[in-house]
């Protein structure tokens, strides 16, 4: 009977029940699609620092670590090789050779580290391969003479490898993209002109162009007039293991962008045998392994304890401490949940509160009556809590379902913040992120519902179990 009632006296005053619960329902759609946000950029960021950069295991030297010179490579290299083969926690795992490296072109020149791989292995534990830009060349399918290097676009554009030319085939893909015509026109004194570095060409657009139109079509322009030097040449110098410099001239394969921008600035890949050779390293020697675990895993951390065990004389590392910003986040992503719900609903309970009160000091006769008649004032306190509960609930559902639907739209077209993409990347975060949030957050949201509205039904309930049934009963 308690409950009937109470649902029906939430409908009493209609307009006053709507404001409410919608208000509930787009806090709850703003907090789902916020949670969903937040935990699709933490799951790209952590897939983003195991399979693309780390692993979930990182192997060195620990001498390495400390001064990364080409001698301090990995001791005993066969036994642990043996041993991540016959490891039932292993999925994969791919050894690196590394020199640290200045890269040099006709143009221009940057610090990298030079890493050699085994070009099959590497694809199992690192999906570099596939984040190279379309028109950028091959991951080393090619032959060539010449050594082959893959580098990154941020790379490329320090060597002054990127570079910009407005064709008429720019030209058709603008028309393509529905740029206007007046807009394309203004670009034909350009045509064919080669702009060796981005700032020059966009300096050159904006003599040209009006904001509004760099704006609106200058990212379009930006990614169809860029191209890679074909064939491009690179040579590398560094410190030899005997102590000489060292040079190696490479072919320019490929180039390829992630969403760290740290990442990119300081990886370029070679053969592992191209760098033995020039920088004198024997055939076994090794400064890192990355080891991708299988899907039936324990723990993390107790492989690596187990792991570190098994060798005591080298360092061990998990993604989480090579990574600590997404190691952090994927920690602590539920916790975040629940605070942005938790502040979304404390700013609402004042206004259910409120509206609560509103409908207790309207109906004090009626409530005065229900006592005089025999209501306990247990059954007054747990129908407002019921009616609190009912028009908080309504409101939590509809949102949850309308954010839902939201997270599954955008799951499926990202949402892209390229417009801050360089300040995104700088930290390593991608600059489109595809919303996504598991089944169980949900059930956290509707428990947090019910502790809300339990709270805000005993303001408005203590007021109603101060009245005395007979002043009660006078009240007009």
């Amino acid at each position: 009977m308690i409950t009937t009632i109470s649902w029906k006296n939430v409908w009493r005053n209609k307009s006053r029940s709507l404001v409410v619960i919608v208000a509930v329902t787009l806090g709850t759609i703003a907090g789902v699609f916020v949670a969903g946000m937040l935990n699709g950029w933490v799951a790209q960021r952590v897939n983003d620092a195991i399979y693309t950069e780390l692993g979930h295991i990182k192997i060195q030297n620990p001498d390495y670590l400390v001064n990364e010179e080409a001698s301090h490579a990995i001791p005993n290299m066969s036994e642990l090789e043996n041993f991540l083969h016959n490891s039932e926690h292993v999925e994969a795992y791919a050894k690196r050779s590394k020199i640290m490296a200045m890269a040099s072109t006709a143009r221009g020149n940057a610090g990298i580290i030079l890493k050699g791989i085994d070009l099959e292995r590497e694809t199992l534990v690192s999906n570099v391969y596939e984040h190279l830009i379309p028109g950028s060349g091959s991951y080393f399918k090619e032959t060539s003479r010449l050594p082959l290097v893959l580098i990154s676009n941020k790379t490329a554009e320090q060597l002054k490898l990127k570079n910009y030319r407005i064709s008429a085939q720019t030209l058709d893909t603008l028309k393509q993209l529905k740029v206007p015509q007046l807009t394309i026109d203004k670009l034909n004194p350009l045509q064919n002109q080669r702009f060796i570095t981005k700032k020059k060409f966009e300096s050159r657009i904006k003599e040209i162009w009006t904001i509004k139109e760099i704006k609106n079509y200058g990212p379009h322009l930006m990614n169809t007039a860029a191209y890679f030097q074909s064939n491009a040449k690179i040579t590398f110098s560094f410190t030899k293991l005997d102590g000489q410099i060292g040079y190696l001239t490479c072919k320019l394969t490929g180039v390829f962008k992630t969403s760290n921008n740290l990442f990119d600035q300081t990886s370029a890949f070679v053969s592992h045998s191209d760098l033995c050779q020039a920088a004198g390293l024997q055939a076994d020697q090794f400064h890192e392994v990355s080891v991708i675990l299988n899907q039936n895993r324990n723990s993390t951390d107790a492989i690596l304890k187990s792991f570190s065990s098994r060798f005591p004389g080298l360092s061990v590392l998990s993604w989480k401490t090579l990574a600590p910003d997404a190691g952090l986040m994927a920690d602590f992503i539920q916790v975040y949940y629940y605070v942005i719900m938790g502040i979304i609903f404390f700013a609402l309970a004042f206004g259910i509160i409120n509206t609560m009160l509103m409908a207790i000091l309207e109906r004090i006769k009626e409530l005065g009556m229900l006592m005089a008649i025999g209501m306990k004032r247990k059954q007054v306190f747990n129908m407002i809590m019921l009616e609190t509960l009912f028009l908080t609930l309504t409101g939590s559902f509809v949102g949850m379902v309308l954010g839902g639907l939201l997270i599954k739209i955008t799951a499926h077209t990202g949402l892209n913040f390229s417009s801050v993409a360089e300040g995104f990347e700088s930290v390593g975060w991608a600059a489109t992120v595809y919303p996504s949030i598991d089944v169980s957050f949900f059930f956290g949201v509707i428990f947090l519902v019910v502790v809300v509205a339990v709270l805000s039904s005993i303001v408005p309930a203590r007021k109603a179990l101060k009245l005395k049934p007979i002043e009660a009963l006078r009240i007009e």
